[in-house]
């Protein structure tokens, strides 16, 4: 049946007072044949409208109710049900358990593999040790810490060099040392010399804000030309994207789990809201080139007229269900999304008094999460899909060992 001659049905949980809200879109106006019931055990919701039933598990087990009230005449229904007491199921997953891949998931001496081509780019039992790298602000705040201490605030003042060479100075840079991988929020810092050689290629493309031009030396697998990351040339470190690789599990009695670009692109936007305070973000792309040299960076120019993509994060952890989901539940972060001219994205990031913050991905990796968020857009019933210019999406969540 086309999804358009469907019911679709919607539930999400409502944590803090106790509820889940459930989204009702009948492709016929409500008949007195119309029904909604829940399951016997609270954790299934079925419809019945014009000969046809949908089931979907809810996302946390309600109160029994022999039929839910339905107006008539109507193809949009909804309802709040109240959650079964005692409180059961599972405990709603914290924004700090939303890191994909920590380094303690990660066995030691597992190789890294292009998640393409499955061609590894790193072999079995060059990294030695994986470790989990500071926050993101780590340097700003061990700066202020330093420059604000009473007992030698005179002395030596908020000196840049002398922070610099204590190691946590703003113009500090961290380094990938041989054997050992640093594990960032959605990245690897590995040394240059850990890889294959023949596994990778480089390319050096500008990207353009404003006025301002920055150059971004990217990485790609040599065999199918995806782009595994971006490179530092100032120390010999290469930042691979985790979406892009697969790694071995340290835990060899759970099934492999990776996480997707949903899952490390929503884990990147609530990193940049808990650390700047902005719940909006453009992202810009970072340009690759059709055929790459190994030997010498190409250089382009990507200063051209295209859309980009906002997003504004409206709620951070939810537990939902929809008929249109193939997985549910599920948890993931609510947003709001649309896209803008380079003009418009320069405006609005400009100001210092800016509320939105900017992040560069792989242009391929723009397209696909625009593609997630439209596919999304179907999951929720059609009278929740827009807000004023804006329209709903949900974007995956990694949630502790990926559960």
């Amino acid at each position: 049946m086309p999804p358009s001659h469907r019911v679709l049905v919607y539930a999400e949980l409502l944590a803090n007072i106790r509820q889940v809200s459930v989204g009702c879109t009948l492709p016929t106006p409500a008949s007195p044949a119309t029904r909604a019931t829940v399951a016997a055990d609270g954790w299934a919701l079925t419809v019945t409208h014009d000969g046809c039933s949908e089931t979907i598990k809810l996302p946390e087990r309600v109160a029994l109710f022999s039929q839910l009230p339905i107006r008539p005449d109507v193809a949009s229904l909804s309802w709040r049900l109240p959650l079964a007491a005692p409180s059961t199921g599972r405990v709603l997953p914290t924004p700090e358990e939303s890191v994909p891949w920590s380094a303690t998931d990660l066995q030691p001496g597992s190789p890294v593999v292009c998640r393409t081509c499955k061609s590894p780019i790193i072999e079995d039992g060059t990294v030695k040790v994986w470790k989990d790298l500071p926050s993101e602000n780590w340097a700003e705040m061990m700066e202020f810490w330093h420059c604000h201490k009473p007992h030698n605030h005179e002395q030596h003042g908020c000196d840049e060099e002398y922070l610099t060479n204590r190691g946590y100075g703003a113009s500090s840079r961290l380094a990938a040392q041989p054997g050992v991988g640093l594990v960032d929020l959605t990245s690897f810092l590995l040394a240059d010399s850990d890889f294959i050689a023949s596994s990778i290629s480089t390319s050096a493309v500008t990207n353009r804000t404003g006025n301002e031009a920055k150059v971004t030396t990217t990485f790609h697998c040599t065999f199918c030309e995806t782009q595994l990351g971006v490179r530092n040339d100032q120390t010999s470190s290469n930042s691979v994207f985790k979406w892009q690789v697969f790694v071995k599990q340290a835990k060899q009695d759970i099934p492999e789990l990776s996480p997707d670009i949903a899952q490390c692109v929503s884990a990147m936007l609530l990193a940049t809201m808990a650390r700047s305070g902005c719940a909006k973000s453009i992202l810009l792309p970072i340009e690759t080139q059709a055929s790459f040299s190994s030997d010498t960076p190409k250089l382009k120019d990507t200063n051209r007229v295209q859309d980009l993509l906002n997003i504004w994060v409206f709620n951070a952890n939810i537990t939902f269900s929809s008929t249109e989901a193939p997985a549910s539940p599920a948890n993931a972060v609510k947003v709001f999304y649309r896209t803008v001219s380079q003009e418009e994205a320069d405006k609005m990031l400009e100001p210092i008094t800016s509320d939105v913050q900017d992040i560069l991905l792989p242009s391929e990796a723009i397209t696909a999460i625009i593609d997630l968020l439209h596919k999304s857009n179907s999951f929720v019933p059609e009278s929740d899909r827009g807000f004023k210019d804006w329209t709903v999406g949900l974007l995956a969540k990694w949630v502790g060992n990926g559960e």
